[in-house]
C-alpha cells in the first residue's frame, strides 16, 4: 500500500506544473481592464453597465455623457447621436400632432382634408423611424470608440 501511495504521489509529482505565461497575465490583465473600463448601453440608451453595474443615464443622459470625456471622437460621435436624438424627438411630436389634427377634422366632419393630416402623419412617423435608426447606429459607433479608447489609453 506505501508502495501505491508513492508511486501516485511520484507521478502527481511529474505532471508539469501550469504557471502562468506573459501571454496570459496580458490576456488576463486585459480582460480585467476590459470589465472594469468599458461600458455596454442598454435599454434604448437610457441606461448603461460599467464593471459589472448598471447606471441609469440620467437626465438628458448627463450620467453617459461623462462616460465619453476622456474619448474626444467618442464624444464627437455622442454629440452627433444626441442631436439626431433631439431631432427624432421633434419627428415624433410633429407626428402625433399632425394625426391629432387629422382625427379633429374627422369629427368636424369638415371634408376629406383629413387624408392630408394622416398621411403627413405617417410620413414624419416613417422619417421619425429612418432618424432614430441612425441616432441609434452612432450611439453604438460612439460607445465602441470609447471603449477602443478607454482599453489603449496610457492609464490603462
Amino acid at each position: 500500500m506505501k508502495k501505491l501511495l508513492i508511486l501516485v504521489l511520484l507521478l502527481a509529482g511529474l505532471h508539469p506544473a501550469k504557471s502562468q505565461t506573459l501571454q496570459d497575465f496580458r490576456r488576463d490583465s486585459l480582460r480585467r481592464a476590459y470589465d472594469r473600463e468599458t461600458i455596454f448601453v442598454f435599454a434604448n440608451g437610457t441606461r448603461f453597465a460599467k464593471g459589472g453595474q448598471a447606471y441609469s443615464s440620467g437626465l438628458g443622459q448627463r450620467n453617459l455623457q461623462k462616460e465619453f470625456e476622456f474619448s474626444p471622437y467618442g464624444m464627437a460621435e455622442y454629440r452627433g447621436y444626441r442631436k439626431l436624438k433631439n431631432i427624432s424627438s421633434i419627428l415624433t411630436v410633429a407626428s402625433l400632432g399632425t394625426t391629432i389634427v387629422g382625427l379633429t377634422q374627422v369629427s368636424g366632419n369638415r371634408g376629406r382634408s383629413y387624408w392630408a393630416w394622416w398621411g403627413a402623419g405617417i410620413a414624419i412617423g416613417l422619417g421619425n423611424g429612418v432618424v432614430s435608426g441612425m441616432a441609434n447606429n452612432r450611439l453604438q459607433q460612439a460607445v465602441w470608440i470609447r471603449n477602443r479608447d478607454a482599453l489603449t489609453s496610457p492609464a490603462n
